[in-house]
């Protein structure tokens, strides 16, 4: 799981080819497991103080994750564009966490399509 997770950072600004629903899943997993462990072993009045910080990751994330889901949209054959949709509905309690899932979930396009070959 944690090769996929360094493989989206070290790509973290590549969006022109085609992502494996494993990467993504395992990319997207990871970015919403660590918070939510941290927070669950974490007493309040520490898990408060971190907010800032989370705050901080969010920003120097926010490349790696919209590459990842764009490359994710490749595979189906669906145009980079749809990322839009994907960030606002990041602003619906669990809209954005049912579309993450939608796409982790669908089979990527066999064989060639308009963005390449398929992953590896």
């Amino acid at each position: 799981m944690m090769k996929w997770f360094w493989y989206c950072l070290k790509n973290y600004a590549t969006w022109d080819c085609r992502g494996h629903r494993r990467e993504y899943a395992c990319f997207n997993v990871t970015l919403l497991a660590i918070p939510l462990l941290v927070e669950l072993f974490l007493p309040l009045e520490y898990a408060v103080r971190l907010i800032p910080v989370w705050l901080i990751l969010g920003v120097l994330f926010l490349v790696p994750v919209v590459c990842s889901h764009i490359r994710r949209l490749h595979d189906l054959n669906w145009s980079g564009w749809w990322v839009i949709l994907i960030l606002l509905l990041a602003q619906v309690p669990l809209g954005n966490l049912l579309f993450t899932l939608t796409l982790s979930l669908l089979p990527g396009t066999s064989g060639l399509n308009r963005f390449g070959a398929p992953p590896r």
